[in-house]
């Protein structure tokens, strides 16, 4: 359990890192890819709902500190997209990347069409295309390829913490 928290802490303080400060400087299409996010993914996938939901709280705590607005809103959206996505890993073969992939792309849009309805929509300033075509695909897209080796070394820490549960299990 220790070594479980010492690695999904480190994972979250590595990410959390990377996102704010490296990740600005490669932006393509002038978007920044939110690694955050695709870490929830991956995690609620491999790992369940529960795990899924206290790691997307914490990444959402994590963006709401480095976003400097508004503490909770990330929190909760995060949160609840890792416990969506661990309700369903029972039900899919989960070791398969196309798998993460495919709900990375589905969790990076409905996060960002939700950040932006509250933020702008609601505000009567904007459209409901235009963010669609210039930020939420390509930052869709982006997520997908960086949640491949996300999704690698994820994949070795949960076959890791399955083989350590196995053992402390012996009798």
């Amino acid at each position: 359990m220790r070594r479980k928290i010492v690695a999904y802490s480190a994972c979250l303080f590595v990410l959390g890192l990377i996102q704010s400060t490296v990740l600005d400087y490669i932006k393509v299409f002038n978007v920044k890819p939110n690694l955050l996010l695709a870490f929830v993914v991956v995690t609620a996938l491999l790992r369940g709902n529960m795990e899924g939901a206290v790691i997307g709280f914490l990444s959402g705590l994590c963006l709401d500190v480095i976003s400097g607005k508004l503490i909770g809103f990330y929190t909760l959206l995060c949160m609840y997209i890792g416990l969506i996505i661990g309700s369903v890993n029972k039900r899919l073969y989960r070791e398969n990347f196309l798998i993460a992939v495919f709900f990375t792309f589905v969790a990076t849009f409905t996060y960002e069409y939700t950040v932006y309805f509250f933020s702008i929509f609601l505000k009567g300033k904007g459209d409901l295309l235009f963010p669609l075509k210039a930020v939420i695909l390509p930052e869709a897209v982006y997520n997908c390829v960086l949640s491949i080796p996300l999704f690698i070394i994820m994949l070795k820490l949960h076959y890791a913490f399955e083989d350590a549960g196995r053992a402390s299990r012996k009798y």
